[in-house]
């Protein structure tokens, strides 16, 4: 239960101003007009989406969706794609505990739907759940990595398995990654000072700089930007229109928050998060808008 005192009143003032700029901010955002562009050709852009739980709230809702895009985030994603005709990789687990149930439990009732989306949505293995541990075995690891490629092919279709991935924290050394069948690229840290998978020093700070590079039959390239709560997203994007290759993401979480995890809050906290959320879906929004409008083909990078 959460006491009205003068201090939770002025704080639950303050969640609300901070709320009302963030929607007034997406609102800014998503309604703004199309900057000056000239579309050059030859450019490829990669979209993603990390920690994705969706398939737990299929799991769990089966029994009252009728289509894949009842589901909020594969809505979103349908409209992106048929409005400005963007590809995504949605990156995954084997369990989601949001919901308490494996990924192997998905039905197979939206398997024709995947399969009509096959040619702009791909799903790829993130990690065995969203708890992060770095001293998981071999043989957990590469349990969970069959587990979630076997029930793509279950639910969906083999060819919408991800062969370029994200791995959860960057994190997957040579024990792990010689475990991962298929896969032909690795997308490595926004951040040029964070090591990434099997990557030494230097090499690490070639993919910093801007190169991709071949070890061990796979290639490995950085990610370029991260499009949770930027609000300078298009300035960002304009500041690497001299890349012919983007690789971009967001994390589900930031465009679509479980309410169920946030009973507890305040009406001020949970309509905090509702309107940080449509500022996300704005950026998102934006992104693909803009990338459409500067000629960039969208790509699996495949």
């Amino acid at each position: 239960m959460h006491i009205l005192t003068p201090h939770n009143l002025a704080k639950t003032g303050i969640a609300l101003l901070m709320a009302a700029i963030l929607c007034l901010v997406g609102y800014i955002w998503l309604h703004a007009p199309d900057a000056s562009l000239s579309p050059k050709p030859g450019r490829a852009a990669h979209l993603s989406i990390d920690d994705v739980e969706a398939f737990g709230d299929l799991i769990t809702n089966a029994d009252s969706y009728t289509s894949l895009y009842d589901q909020p985030l594969f809505a979103t994603l349908r409209q992106l794609h048929d409005s400005y005709g963007a590809k995504f990789t949605l990156y995954t687990y084997d369990w989601l505990p949001r919901h308490g149930c494996g990924i192997s439990e998905m039905p197979t009732k939206y398997k024709k739907e995947f399969r009509e989306a096959s040619d702009w949505l791909r799903i790829g293995f993130h990690w065995p759940e969203p708890a992060f541990n770095k001293d998981i075995t071999v043989k957990e690891f590469k349990e969970a990595f069959d587990r979630v490629n076997r029930a793509i092919t279950n639910f969906a279709d083999s060819t919408m398995i991800a062969s370029t991935l994200r791995i959860h924290y960057f994190f997957a050394p040579d024990s792990l990654l010689n475990t991962m069948q298929g896969v032909r690229s690795l997308l490595c840290a926004d951040d040029s000072n964070r090591l990434s998978y099997n990557l030494t020093a230097s090499e690490a700070m070639l993919i910093g700089n801007g190169r991709r590079i071949l070890k061990n039959d796979i290639s490995y390239r950085r990610t370029d930007l991260r499009i949770d709560d930027d609000y300078l997203i298009l300035r960002d994007l304009k500041h690497h229109e001299a890349i012919d290759t983007l690789v971009v993401f967001a994390h589900e979480w930031k465009l679509l928050h479980n309410p169920e995890t946030d009973s507890s809050r305040s009406a001020a906290g949970r309509f905090k998060i509702w309107t940080s959320e449509c500022v996300n879906q704005a950026l998102l929004n934006n992104t693909v808008k803009w990338l459409h409008k500067a000629g960039y083909d969208f790509s699996f990078l495949e």
